[in-house]
């Protein structure tokens, strides 16, 4: 098989345990998506060529996966999913903003698709509204620690996880960086009659995206007010009063500088 540009045998694939030599920089970001990738590698050392050094790496890839299962239970509780296009360059993100709307409805989630260019953390900390961000992008720009985020940001492969029903993942195997290796994957479907708990919650699971087309299904009108977005909001936007003030006089303003305007005692 391939992976991050490179042939592996199926023998590390299917092997308990492996041990890896790799020859480059030790700080290289291949390095961590490798040891999540093949799990098994119970121990990691790299040449590094231009210094002739050897440096022997703890594998703590068990430790990381079970992070990406808190985050893909947190694109599961959420209601409105961010999917952030990293770069329009990467083959087939066409065909891949297409699948994960096709999740998205599946799972009841609202999406908005999002370019930012290079992704940094006051540009997504815009998107107060987004509970959940899923990044599209290469293998080597997944975000391995959003700690920094003021929301998740997570892979294609965990958005996968969390809203394909016919996808199943338990940090248990092999992590993807690739979305390509599972861009053409049966999506599956959820039954209305399967409950759905929250292991980060502990409440079941509702989504108001079913319950608003089961209402237009039936005909039904559904009323939208524009101030019930902004109840919940600590900032509602510009103050609009000042037009039904009564106009001011016109008066001579300040003349001066900021050190000191006219109006202003004098100091020695």
């Amino acid at each position: 098989m391939c992976c991050f540009g490179r042939l592996v045998s199926q023998k590390v694939c299917k092997a308990s345990s492996t041990q890896v030599c790799f020859v480059g920089d030790p700080a290289s970001p291949l390095v961590p998506l490798w040891l999540m990738s093949f799990p098994q590698c119970s121990s990691l050392i790299s040449f590094d060529p231009q210094s002739s050094s050897w440096t022997e790496h703890r594998p703590q890839s068990w430790r990381e996966l079970r992070k990406r299962l808190f985050l893909i239970e947190k694109l599961r509780d959420a209601h409105t999913v961010g999917l952030v296009v990293g770069s329009v360059s990467v083959k087939g993100h066409t065909e891949a903003v297409k699948r994960v709307r096709e999740l998205c409805k599946v799972a009841g989630k609202r999406l908005y698709v999002i370019s930012v260019g290079k992704v940094n953390v006051p540009k997504l900390s815009n998107f107060v509204d987004i509970d959940v961000f899923v990044l599209l992008s290469c293998p080597f720009g997944v975000i391995l620690d959003s700690t920094e985020f003021f929301r998740p940001v997570l892979s294609m492969f965990e958005a996968e996880v969390a809203l394909n029903p016919s996808k199943k993942w338990f940090g248990d195997s092999r992590w993807c960086a690739d979305f390509s290796e599972f861009l053409n994957d049966v999506i599956g479907f959820h039954d209305s009659d399967d409950a759905d708990m929250s292991l980060i919650t502990g409440k079941v699971r509702s989504s108001r995206l079913h319950d608003f087309d089961a209402m237009t299904q039936l005909g039904q009108m559904v009323a939208y007010h524009t101030e019930d977005y902004f109840k919940n909001h600590s900032w509602q936007g510009l103050d609009d009063g000042v037009r039904l003030d009564e106009p001011t006089e016109i008066r001579e303003g300040r003349t001066g500088t900021a050190l000191g305007y006219d109006i202003e005692p004098r100091t020695t």
